[in-house]
């Protein structure tokens, strides 16, 4: 199936619409580029980067280290609910 024989079974509205989203989202894409390759140096651009790294390595542990927290949690009243059960026993006995 050839291009020309593809686009005559679509309406042409449809294939005006398609053709100029892609234009706009290439334009768009191609501004972006540009602005992020001119408006910053490559230091800059490398320090935006380390930024957001930090930021991504910080959330991270934060995340870790709570959940570390609620199985300590955890473990703690568990072995406080054995020491107490043991306690009990060892009163009825």
């Amino acid at each position: 199936m050839s291009l020309n024989s593809a686009l005559s079974k679509v309406p042409s509205s449809v294939a005006q619409i398609k053709v100029e989203a892609g234009a706009n989202l290439t334009s768009y894409t191609t501004s972006t580029v540009t602005f992020l390759g001119g408006a910053w140096t490559k230091n800059e651009l490398m320090a935006a980067i380390g930024l957001i790294f930090v930021a991504l390595t910080y959330f991270t542990s934060l995340y870790f280290q709570r959940r570390r927290e609620k199985r300590d949690q955890e473990f703690h009243q568990h072995r406080l609910n054995v020491k107490r059960q043991s306690a009990a026993e060892s009163e009825n006995s």
